[in-house]
């Protein structure tokens, strides 16, 4: 599984950085943070048919830009190494584009690149940015809540309709591939919320999976409210017409981009982002979904590598 990986890697590089395991990783310049990460899409695990190059382009850059925001970090450069299966101009010229596009989005300028031959496409970004501050997943603490931007659940929705041939109209379905296709890093929330918050997260994988990441490093539990959780209509329908829950869809829905924070509770009133209480932290390590009076261990469907399943 990915998380054995990841731990043998732990165990065999000893020199890290002094922040190193969260999203992104950091060190300190000045009166401030110097964040760096590094994020890889892969064309067999993550390209579906409806994708366009420059949807793969763009996306690339919000991957990695979506992890500097979890830290409250601006973006400011990117770089990136590109493995093609074969030298067509016109499709690396689409693929540049996205990229592009993603550097306009989110203020940066490229400031190295390499191309190479590969079997498949293969992109791995990196991206800089500076924090004056920053979210650490470790940083959670019992009594804080738990919130969450955005809405949730439809690029797991979309992602069924494309591999699983799931019912959807056309209308409803271009209404759930909008995000699916063109996710939006939350870069200004993320630089507000580093002024508030100590601790956050992206919705990469799904929101379980994440949620498991801070309580295990925080030491502490998440229990969420059901019935709190941003759903949209698009997702609730899409859920009616194929028989699915669609609470478990949004806790288990990656490619969100959404940002996951904990907060003081006096704190709540002074943020002036957009966002959804959905849960506190609780001393019980573990996350747990509470179903009006009963509270159960939450069901983890999240994205792995190295695993098939897809939900």
């Amino acid at each position: 599984m990915e998380e054995d990986i990841i731990r043998a890697g732990f165990r065999e590089i000893k020199r890290k950085s002094e922040v190193f395991g969260d999203d992104a990783g950091a060190f300190g310049i000045g009166d401030g943070w110097l964040v760096v990460t590094n994020d890889m899409l892969v064309e067999s695990t993550d390209v579906v048919a409806s994708m366009s190059q420059e949807d793969i382009g763009l996306r690339v850059v919000t991957m990695n830009a979506s992890d500097l925001a979890a830290m409250g970090a601006r973006p400011l450069y990117f770089a990136f190494s590109v493995g093609l299966k074969e030298s067509d101009e016109r499709s690396a010229r689409k693929l540049f584009r996205g990229i592009q596009l993603g550097l306009e989005m989110y203020g940066m300028s490229l400031i190295s690149a390499d191309t190479n031959q590969s079997d498949e496409l293969i992109i791995d970004g990196i991206a800089v940015g500076m924090a004056k501050s920053l979210m650490l997943r470790k940083n959670a603490r019992p009594g804080e809540l738990v919130c969450v931007t955005g809405d949730l659940g439809k690029p797991l929705s979309a992602l069924l309709i494309e591999l699983k041939g799931m019912e959807a109209d056309e209308g409803l379905r271009k209404k759930l591939y909008e995000k699916f296709l063109r996710p939006v890093a939350r870069i200004e929330e993320g630089i507000t919320l580093a002024d508030f918050s100590r601790c956050a997260i992206d919705i990469s994988d799904g929101m379980v999976k994440e949620l498991k990441a801070i309580s295990e490093a925080s030491s502490a539990g998440i229990v969420i409210r059901e019935e709190e959780l941003p759903i949209s209509d698009e997702v609730r329908e899409f859920c009616r017409i194929n028989g699915l829950d669609a609470y478990l869809i949004a806790m288990n829905s990656g490619e969100e981009y959404e940002l996951i924070f904990t907060i003081d509770r006096d704190k709540i009133s002074s943020l002036e982002i957009e966002f959804t209480v959905i849960g506190e932290v609780v001393e019980e390590k573990g996350v747990w979904i509470k179903k009006g009076g009963k509270t159960e261990r939450a069901k983890d469907f999240s994205w792995r590598h190295f695993s098939k399943e897809l939900f």
